[in-house]
Parts: C-alpha cells; structure tokens; sequence
C-alpha cells in the first residue's frame, strides 16, 4: 500500500512539475517605464495563431520580469508598438535581454491594416553559448550569408560546394539541442533545394516521409510550404492516384481524405496527413479553390474526429476564420462604449437589423455618408433597423470631440474601445467598411452597400426575405405540421 501511495506521489510530482514549467525574461527597458508589456505566443505556423502568455509591468526603474508558462520549446514575441521581440521559449529557461528605446507608432501607422511591425532578434547578456536563442541567431546570420554567396555566385554551384558549405557552418554548433538540430537540418535542405534545385520527391521521401511533425519548428514547416503548395489545388503533381482525393473533399469526408493520403508511399503516417489536409484547406480558403462551405465542413470534422489535439485546435482555428463574415455565419464580436463610456456589445443589438459602418473621421466619403445615413434611420423604424456607427480614431479624445462638436449629429456613434482585433475581425481595410447584420446576430451582408449605392431598397428586400424564412419556420414548428 505504501509502495502504491509513493507511486502516485511521485508520479503527481511529475505532472506538477510539467504543468509549472515557466521561462523567465527578464530587462531594463527605462523608456518603458511605466508600461505594461504583453508576450505573445506563436501556436503553430499554419494558423499563425498567436496565444497571450505573459505581461510585465515595467516600474519606474526599467525593471521587467515576464514568467511565461511553456510545455514545449515555443517561438514567442513581446509587442513593442512598432516592433515585435521574437524570442524562443524554453521549459524552465531564462533569458535577460535588451530592448530598443521606445518608438511611438504613427496614428496612420496605428490604423493601417497593412502596417507590419519590424521584426528583430534582441540582443542577450550572459546568455551560455548553448542557449537556443544564441544559437539560432549566430546560425541564421550564417545560414543568410552562405545563401547569398551562392545566390550571387558567377559560377555553377554545384552539390559538393553546398556540401561543403554547410559541412563547415554545422561544425561552429553542437548537436545535443534536437530542436536546434532539427533547426539545422530543414535549414540546410531549403539550401540544398534553393542552390542546386534538388528534386523535391527525394527531399519529401529524406525529411518527410513516416518523421514526426515538426510543426512548432519554423525550418520544417518553411520546408514543408515549399514542398507541398497549395495541396488541394495540386494532387496531380504529387500523387499518382488523386481522383479519390478530390471526391473525398466533394464528399466532405476527412476520414476518406486521410486514409487516401496517409496511404500514399511519400507519406506513411497519419499525422503528416492529418497536417498536409490542416495547411491544404488554409491554402485553398485564400485561394478560392475550394468552396467556402466545404472548407468549414471539412475543418469541423479535423476539429471533433483528429487524434491529435494539438491539430484538432489548429483546425477548430481555422474553423472560426473560415466562417467569419460568412453570410449566415455568426458576426464577429463588437467591443464599443459610448460618450459616458457604458459599455456596448453584439448581443445589445439582437433581435433587430443592424447596419455597422465602420468610420473614420479623416475619410472625406465616410463624413459625407454621416448625412445619408440621418435618412436611413429616419425611414426605417428602431424596432427594425439600428445604425451602430464604429469610430476608429488614434484617440479616445478625438471620439469625444467629434460627437460633443456636433450637438445635432442625432446619430449613435460609438468608441472601438482601440480594439484591433475588431478591426482585423471584420477585415476593416478602408473608411467607411459597411455589414448588414441579422437579428439573429449572423452575417446578412458583406459588404453592406453604402448609402450611396441605394441601401434602402436592398434591406427592404433583404428584410422581406428575412420576415418571409421566419414566418415560413413558424409556420412549419406549429404543431399539426409535418
């Protein structure tokens, strides 16, 4: 009995353990101070998911500790307003870094949704050589002057002198750190296929074939795009038997899919599949390849029947990205408050029209539909149709401003609360960006028409449709009817 009770401790020991598992990040930052900082983590690279996982606050000093919780070696990044800190997470690893001055991000930068922030690699203070970030970075800066050499080289580069090349960069690093080994090796196969153009089955059947699914590693999966583009749209060129493949996503059958794939000889393992079907639909959604419908059909079931966790939540992901602003599909979620600052959501909506314009007080067409729009809400009663007004601006200040300048603007304008994610939700790319939602909170237009491109007769029909299903539904639903 005592044997059995010791058993259990140690073994609940060990789950503790693992599930504790923290890397600190620690700096001086002065510029900072005052600021709360958050950590972002990368969940894979498909989705391109990013998890927050830590925030710091740095004092008056410049101090910051973040203590962010890892099970596994993961690639994170600190958001600093116009830069991102990547930086690999390790279990139980700790790293003090140093941050840049802080740079205030420009208002049309803020609001621009094709603003990308720069990218770097901090800089670490008595960091051991075999630390991961080390590595990476010495290796990375190798790995990019090699690849130009050859690039730019006045003479044929041939598989020794690659050989060659990379015999004596592989040498500078110790081999002991599987994820750097990894690193290395998916590193140095996209040279091999960049500089002398070796064949892709040969490198499929070397680095892919029956191994694991390397899918936090970014060397893998940078190999593995190269390989497998745009999968859905190209099973001619990699398999020799691809009618069945395409029935199976007609048919909407994952497990048809899976079975037709993971029995192919390049392929050999029912993981790989499972991830070559993940990054098939995400290439084919952006692609148009696939209809939409069968895309979430497919990802729902990935979602419920994958073995694999970790790719069940990849493709419940892109699940939700597939059927955002899908017609019929649930909107997204709205995060406003108004002048008072009361708070304002999706579910304050319900059970009426919504038409969402999101605006921006620097748009000259965006001012000038404000008058139209009066017109709108005067011929459609509120118990029909509310206009939900979303003001984007750099500053709560210049929200307020607006809407107390202009007593007589008899429109409700809200706050985006400085909500981006909104923003990136509802794909808002320019001013003014309109959607028609239901009653029922679903997505009826995308985009809604302005009211300059006659909005009014459009709802019109769009409600009749609307009342017409409903009537039809209660109708069915009452008893007596079948």
């Amino acid at each position: 009995m005592k044997r059995i009770l010791l058993t259990i401790i140690m073994l609940l020991s060990v789950w503790l353990t693992a599930q504790s598992q923290t890397d600190v990040v620690i700096g001086n930052a002065k510029t900072y101070a005052g600021d709360t900082l958050t950590m972002y983590a990368i969940d894979d690279y498909i989705t391109r998911h990013e998890t927050p996982i830590a925030t710091a606050v740095v004092d008056k000093e410049g101090n910051f500790t973040f203590n962010a919780p890892v099970k596994n070696i993961t690639q994170a990044y600190i958001d600093l307003s116009v830069f991102k800190c990547m930086i690999y997470l390790q279990p139980n690893g700790r790293q003090r870094i140093v941050l840049p001055e802080k740079q205030k991000i420009e208002p049309q930068d803020e609001l621009n949704p094709f603003f990308r922030k720069y990218e770097f690699y901090p800089k670490l203070i008595d960091a051991p050589k075999d630390d991961l970030n080390m590595l990476i970075q010495a290796f990375d800066q190798n790995y990019r002057n090699a690849l130009n050499r050859i690039i730019t080289a006045k003479f044929s580069v041939t598989k020794a002198i690659v050989d060659s090349v990379e015999s004596i960069i592989s040498a500078r690093y110790p081999k002991d750190n599987p994820y750097f080994a990894n690193y290395m090796k998916y590193r140095f196969a996209m040279l091999d296929h960049i500089a002398y153009h070796r064949n892709r089955d040969i490198i499929v059947k070397e680095y892919f074939t029956g191994k694991d699914v390397l899918y936090r590693n970014p060397a893998y999966c940078e190999l593995f795009d190269e390989m497998f583009p745009n999968m859905f749209a190209n099973f001619k060129h990699h398999f020799a038997a691809h009618d069945d493949k395409r029935q199976a996503i007609e048919d909407k059958s994952y497990h048809s899919l899976k079975r037709s794939i993971a029995a192919e000889t390049k392929i050999a393992s029912a993981d790989l599949a499972d991830y070559m079907i993940i990054k098939g639909m995400k290439d084919a959604y952006y692609t148009d390849t696939i209809p939409k419908e069968t895309l979430i059909s497919l990802a729902d079931s990935v979602a419920s029947y994958c073995q694999n966790k970790n790719f069940r939540a990849m493709a419940s992901t892109l699940s939700t990205e597939f059927s955002t602003l899908l017609i019929g599909h649930a909107a997204p979620q709205l995060d406003l408050s108004d002048i008072n600052g009361e708070k304002k959501s999706l579910y304050d909506f319900a059970g009426k029209f919504a038409y969402v314009m999101f605006f921006n007080p620097d748009s000259y067409t965006a001012l000038s539909d404000l008058e139209l729009i009066k017109g709108i809400r005067q011929d459609f009663p509120p118990g029909i149709l509310d206009i939900v007004i979303v003001f984007v601006s750099s500053s709560r200040d210049e929200y307020k401003e607006f809407v107390e300048s202009d007593p007589e603007l008899e429109l409700p304008v809200y706050w985006y609360n400085g909500n981006k994610e909104m923003l990136r939700k509802y794909n808002v790319r320019a001013y003014p960006t309109y959607y028609l939602i239901s009653p029922e909170s679903l997505i009826n237009m995308n985009p809604a028409p302005s009211p300059t491109e006659n909005f009014q007769p459009k709802f019109d029909a769009a409600y009749r449709t609307w009342r017409n299903d409903r009537a039809r539904k209660q109708y069915q639903s009452s008893p007596g009817i079948k």
